[in-house]
């Protein structure tokens, strides 16, 4: 057996409240940030300084897994392994290009990943590549995602206040469609170079005028093609426990809405399997599945849990590489 990931301690308050801001908005002047948490302009940015240099935070800029069909497919792949070798292959499994998330699990199977590409049939061929010519994979589920409703980037800690958060919120100005294909690659790889880059250098990096950078760059994000968030350790974050379920339900679209809208639900999706409905949870303590699962059965109709597992260790999340305590690797976006 493979050990079970470390618990870093919980971050200061202080440092939670920074990091919750930079959740609610990346791009925040850092007076903006500074006003929300209580601090000057200088510390709220030394102290993100310092966690990024400790990797227990971190920018993640990720295609967004909301747009699957027709432009972007994804897989839900769950993995039994030769016992001893979980964390060789979830490692090697975890530097592959378009490879969202690698989780090490506690159950019927032992890692779960997640597989985002274009083309039905090419993500059958991307999984066969991935884990077809292992020898020690020796059980393989594959899932279609239908429908994402809810992905880990949208996860938030809950440390500010709605009015701390609404002082933070821009309202959402212009169209809610990305731009052409060309110019939303440009902009995705100039802001996973430096997520908070200023307008006026995008502007030049595109060869566009100020004023068409920031248009554009606002039709980016406005039209949900591309998930600017922050991430943290989630153990440091206070939700260093984590529970992979697969449920079914009467209708996984308006379930999935519904357990996908619960702050302790960081991954949702409808699946085309046995079961309709798969879905990660982070909690401070274990117990508080039994909780989640209680409330689930009580607001959506058929819920039944098929398979459940303990997550003992994220490798890969949100595209980024982590390590056994659950730190980010400092391979810029890990391979994906």
């Amino acid at each position: 057996m493979y050990a079970s990931a470390q618990c870093l301690p919980e971050l200061p308050e202080i440092d939670l409240a920074l990091v919750h801001a930079l959740q609610v908005a990346p791009r925040a002047p850092w007076s903006a940030i500074a006003r929300t948490i209580g601090v000057d302009p200088a510390t709220a940015a030394r102290r993100w300084d310092r966690l990024v240099e400790e990797r227990l935070a971190w920018f993640v800029v990720r295609p967004s897994a909301e747009q699957l069909a027709p432009d972007r497919d994804g897989v839900l792949l769950k993995v039994r392994c030769r016992p001893g070798t979980e964390v060789r292959v979830a490692e090697r499994v975890a530097a592959v290009r378009g490879v969202y998330s690698v989780d090490l699990l506690a159950g019927d199977d032992d890692l779960a990943i997640v597989v985002i590409g274009r083309g039905i049939a090419a993500m059958r061929q991307m999984v066969d590549e991935l884990v077809g010519s292992d020898p020690d994979i020796l059980r393989t589920r594959m899932f279609f995602l239908a429908e994402v409703h809810r992905e880990d980037g949208q996860w938030q800690l809950d440390v500010l206040t709605d009015e701390q958060k609404s002082g933070l919120e821009r309202p959402r100005t212009g169209p809610a469609t990305p731009p052409d294909p060309e110019t939303l690659e440009k902009i995705t790889q100039i802001l996973m170079e430096d997520p908070r880059m200023s307008v006026a250098d995008i502007g030049r990096r595109l060869d566009r005028p100020e004023p068409t950078a920031r248009r554009l760059l606002e039709r980016v994000l406005n039209s949900g093609a591309l998930r600017l968030g922050c991430d943290v350790v989630a153990s440091a974050g206070g939700a260093g426990r984590a529970v992979m379920l697969e449920v079914c339900t009467d209708d996984p679209l308006t379930a999935g809405h519904v357990i996908g809208a619960e702050s302790r639900v960081v991954r949702c999706a409808a699946v085309v399997g046995p079961a309709n409905l798969a879905l990660v949870a982070r909690f401070a303590a274990l117990d508080e599945n039994y909780d989640l699962e209680l409330r689930a059965a009580a607001i959506v109709p058929g819920w039944r849990v098929a398979d459940r597992a303990t997550v003992v260790r994220s490798v890969k999340r949100q595209g980024r590489v982590l390590d056994d305590e659950g730190r980010v690797v400092l391979d810029p976006y890990g391979a994906a």
